[in-house]
């Protein structure tokens, strides 16, 4: 792994259409995300969820904060 960092997402809190930064791991602590591929495909990712999002390139996924709770996660950058 190249780091790591936490992430505090609010509930209802959007991220719109977007590429991932970098390959990288989300591990999600506490809450829930809803992760929408650019073909409309919707996954949801709760505690001890684990996204490997390669998504580099491209169009990108939505991000959004489901439920009343805020989402604690934790990035962990991958190489290349």
């Amino acid at each position: 792994a190249l780091g790591a960092e936490f992430m505090y997402q609010p509930p209802g809190f959007v991220i719109d259409l977007h590429p991932a930064p970098r390959r990288q791991y989300v591990i999600t602590l506490q809450g829930q995300a809803e992760i929408v591929l650019g073909d409309g495909t919707v996954k949801r990712f709760g505690p001890g969820e684990i996204l490997l999002a390669e998504d580099v390139t491209g169009r990108g996924h939505f991000t959004r904060i489901v439920g009343e709770e805020a989402r604690v996660s934790v990035r962990i950058s991958l190489p290349g």
